[in-house]
């Protein structure tokens, strides 16, 4: 089948994380935001606690933000407008919430009290960082911001209505120069690092940083089109459209193959008309994308994510949370907080199949709840693939779950069939990975699936 492919991406991608989120050097070590006491679990987080402040210490807060970011319409024949003249206006006059107003090239959107999830992270150096979320699912709408010490930082998501906004900035302002509490009650979280701020970071100037947010921005996703039958220069235009999205976190140089499922396996064997791939995107992203592309909007439109490929680290005892990047958890009821009804649309991930590149992505153990699985299966997903209680291996990755895709997409196999492949091929390489990582896979033993084994994607 012939496709139109449109790459927004170069060649020679960076491999190093995008966002001002990987200034800090945590690794396992952090959490997002209101999330329960891990110290016990990873000695790096020497305490936790929280702090309770009076009334008389609020400030009011307003801070604009220049924006760079882009409009996406993933069926057009030119999906992405670019704009980087846009402004983030964000006013406080009270704790725990935020109004919001944005100018963009697109229009103009505010979203009034939006709620605020907040953490703050210290270091032994005294060093701090503020880390908050400002979300409302029911509105599409997503937003990160981290503020440092002599710099800002905010990544942001939402549904524009007829397109998807996605939107990054930058200021040379931080907690030194305005007050940065911004809830009553804040979960407060010690670590043994001497820095919190990545070195090779906090090297750059401000500049050269907006500089590398902005080509990263550009760099990091690429959109499929399967070519319109009934005009070829006009994209996809058709009121049903079914997507495939591949969402990257756990950027390994020697793991290549999530960014060529679209081309590769989904398009030419499969319904699915567009697909897009994200290399290391934030927490906003990656929410925005599972709800904005699973919406039907009665007799107007229907979209709906038919695969769904997500590679990204997670571990023991995390009930099955997602790490994206630094400090960025993604946890199953935030997950199930995606879905809703209200009046003329729905938000459900019908008939989606999810394969999931995750250690421990199905559960700690094999006989433990699959607590991710079912924030996708419990509300209209097909099925979760995914380890119980092992570790996943980077090398030879792509050669035992091309294997899933292959025999899901090209030959036609059921979830099940495309699994027991997976594990097949995997077992074959049993010796070669290395520590913890070399034991043989066993179906509904280190593998399992949740939901239906007998879905296919259907071609």
């Amino acid at each position: 089948m012939e496709k139109t492919k449109i790459r927004i991406v170069s060649i020679s991608l960076l491999f190093t994380l995008i966002v001002i989120n990987s200034l800090i050097v945590i690794g396992t070590n952090l959490k997002g935001f209101n999330r329960s006491n891990y110290s016990t679990l990873y000695p790096d987080i020497q305490s936790t606690s929280t702090i309770n402040l009076d009334m008389e210490d609020f400030h009011i807060f307003s801070q604009e933000f220049p924006l760079f970011g882009y409009k996406l319409i993933a069926e057009d024949k030119n999906p992405i407008d670019w704009d980087e003249e846009g402004l983030l206006t964000l006013t406080q006059n009270n704790f725990n919430f935020m109004d919001i107003s944005l100018r963009l090239e697109a229009g103009e959107y505010n979203y009034k009290d939006m709620l605020i999830y907040g953490t703050l992270y210290t270091d032994l150096a005294g060093t701090q960082a503020f880390c908050y979320h400002l979300e409302d699912p029911l509105q599409g709408f997503f937003m990160e911001m981290d503020i440092f010490s002599e710099i800002t930082y905010i990544d942001l998501a939402f549904d524009g209505g007829n397109c998807q906004l996605c939107y990054e900035g930058l200021i040379s302002s931080g907690h030194s120069t305005f007050n940065a509490y911004f809830n009553e009650k804040m979960e407060v979280i010690e670590m043994s690092e001497v820095n919190l701020m990545n070195p090779e970071f906090k090297s750059l100037s401000f500049i050269e940083l907006e500089h590398f947010l902005k080509v990263q921005q550009k760099n990091n996703i690429k959109i499929f089109q399967r070519d319109s039958e009934n005009d070829p220069e006009a994209g996809i235009l058709m009121s049903f459209t079914q997507y495939g999205i591949a969402h990257e976190q756990a950027d390994f140089d020697d793991v290549n193959l999530a960014e060529y499922l679209p081309d590769y396996y989904w398009e030419p064997y499969t319904e699915i008309d567009v697909g897009i791939y994200r290399r290391v995107p934030g927490e906003s992203k990656i929410k925005s994308d599972l709800q904005y592309y699973n919406k039907d909007y009665d007799l107007k439109f229907s979209r709906d994510i038919k695969a769904y490929a997500i590679y990204a680290h997670s571990y023991p005892d995390m009930g099955t949370a997602w790490w994206m990047q630094g400090n960025e958890w993604i946890y199953p009821s935030e997950i199930a907080a995606l879905w809703s009804h209200q009046g003329d649309y729905d938000v459900y991930p019908w008939d989606m199949i999810i394969h999931a590149t995750v250690c421990f992505g199905y559960s700690e153990t094999p006989s433990s709840t699959p607590y991710m699985a079912k924030s996708f299966v419990d509300y209209g997903a097909a099925a979760f693939v995914g380890a119980a209680g092992v570790g996943i291996p980077r090398n030879y990755n792509d050669q035992f779950t091309m294997m899933f895709w292959q025999r899901l997409c090209e030959i036609d196999q059921t979830v099940y069939q495309a699994t027991q492949a997976y594990i097949y091929r995997h077992n074959q390489f049993v010796g070669h990975y290395g520590g913890e990582y070399d034991i043989y896979w066993y179906y509904n033993n280190q593998i399992k699936i949740y939901g239906n084994t007998q879905a296919i994607l259907p071609n």
